[in-house]
């Protein structure tokens, strides 16, 4: 048996106006009518049993989780004290884990990512563990169906011989965000594939990892897990995240660790990143439109429009743009900027007067 850890902290800036600070995107209804986070457990569960599933989020958002998932057990949500990327969360979750059973095998899966089929995703966690059990690093590595500029890359090397029931292969380097030329080259070559962000191992084996090439996180780790069940717990928490670099886990440790195999799955994988990517989700109507709530469109085409049950919108002579309204907040951008809301906040978090929007 393996443990799931859902790492649920993320901010989904560029799904504002649904998704702000207190309520980010994992916690809403994106692609079905779950939210994000609720398709993630129930994509793991039953199969997984609840004392073996585990949710890594900042306080603020542990509310909102015991309403969203209320079969998760108290004692299995780890609350960061504050952000400080996938590094210092996943970090938190293994000596938790560790604390509980050394010999522990943890899969780190993100809450807002779009997976299906539910089988062949069960399948492919399945063989992450087996490889997780040898010793290894482990990443999921998704076959590109197009260019995307969007997603790292990771380039594979020689098949790993196994019992995995899946393909499995040595990983010869982690590649950033390419341009369109360069990631046209990487689908090409057919030894490239993305980076879902999802994760498997030993628990000891990635703390390990993390002393040799984080050692400054790795201390303030352990004060930590010296600290679990104690009365003191709460503030070494708070003390060690202060100090914490924000750092994810692939720029931390998985870029630089010689350990590192790549199971290569047979399941659809989205990381759902921008409004645009609910073209690939949702149903369109004859003129190319994506509604939601109440709409009415005139000779407008290509757009996805997010209204809500108590206002109305109507586009006339409109294409290719994103509305989507959210009680006093509205977003209105041609498709092809849907990657920008982000300098939009940017520019709201600057000025008093609009930090309450975000």
């Amino acid at each position: 048996m393996f443990d799931i850890v859902i790492i649920a902290g993320g901010r989904g800036q560029r799904f504002w106006p649904k998704s702000t600070e207190t309520m980010p995107k994992q916690f809403h209804k994106i692609v079905s009518e779950k939210t994000m986070i609720q398709e993630t457990l129930y994509r793991v569960y039953p199969e997984i049993e609840l004392e073996n599933i585990f949710i890594v989020a900042g306080d603020g958002l542990i509310p909102v989780i015991v309403d969203q998932l209320p079969l998760i057990q108290k004692q299995n949500l780890i609350a960061e004290p504050v952000g400080k990327n996938t590094a210092p969360a996943i970090g938190l979750a293994a000596v938790y884990l560790y604390k509980r059973d050394p010999g522990a095998v943890m899969t780190v899966l993100t809450a807002d990512h779009v997976v299906e089929p539910r089988e062949d995703f069960l399948k492919a966690l399945r063989a992450a563990a087996r490889a997780a059990e040898m010793g290894h690093l482990v990443t999921f590595g998704i076959k590109p169906d197009r260019p995307a500029t969007e997603y790292g890359y990771i380039e594979i090397g020689d098949r790993i011989q196994g019992d995995f029931k899946l393909d499995v292969y040595s990983v010869k380097m982690f590649r950033e965000k390419p341009t369109c030329e360069l990631a046209r080259k990487f689908v090409e070559s057919g030894t490239f594939l993305w980076n879902s962000g999802l994760f498997a191992f030993r628990v000891k084996v990635i703390l390990d990892a993390m002393k040799r090439y984080m050692p400054s996180l790795y201390t303030g780790l352990m004060k930590i897990y010296e600290s679990i069940g104690t009365a003191h717990e709460r503030s070494v928490k708070i003390d060690e995240f202060d100090k914490f670099e924000n750092i994810s886990i692939d720029y931390g440790v998985m870029e630089k660790a010689g350990n590192i195999v790549c199971v290569k799955p047979e399941f659809l994988w989205d990381d759902v990143g921008s409004w645009g990517a609910l073209s690939r989700h949702r149903e369109k109507d004859p003129k190319g439109n994506i509604v939601q709530g109440n709409t009415v469109m005139v000779n407008s085409n290509n757009n996805i429009v997010l209204g809500e049950e108590n206002s109305i919108i109507s586009l006339i002579g409109i294409d290719n743009v994103i509305v989507v309204k959210e009680k006093d907040k509205v977003l209105i951008c041609h498709r092809s900027q849907d990657q920008k809301v982000r300098d939009a906040l940017k520019v709201m978090s600057e000025n008093k007067k609009f930090r309450k929007y975000i």
